[in-house]
């Protein structure tokens, strides 16, 4: 289990590809992760649709483009 801490967004990921869509993402200072909360839907989860806009620390599993989280923390805004 790592720690992500980041910016959470809502963005277009997959462009031009079959797989094109608006995901939610983690963005950090190192790269952009998709998320996905462990046994969460991967086309939609409300849950973390909340975190849009705000300050996460996530633990969690990168596995290529996608962060697997268990578990999150809510930062102060810059």
């Amino acid at each position: 289990m790592e720690k992500f801490t980041g910016l959470v967004q809502r963005r277009v990921v997959a462009r031009g590809s079959k797989s094109e869509r608006e995901a939610i993402t983690l963005v950090t200072p190192e790269r952009e992760l998709i998320l996905r909360r462990r046994g969460g839907n991967a086309y939609g989860d409300d849950t973390l649709d909340g975190l849009v806009g705000k300050r996460v620390a996530f633990d969690g599993v990168a596995q290529g483009t996608t962060l697997i989280v268990s578990d999150w923390q809510l930062l102060p805004s810059r």
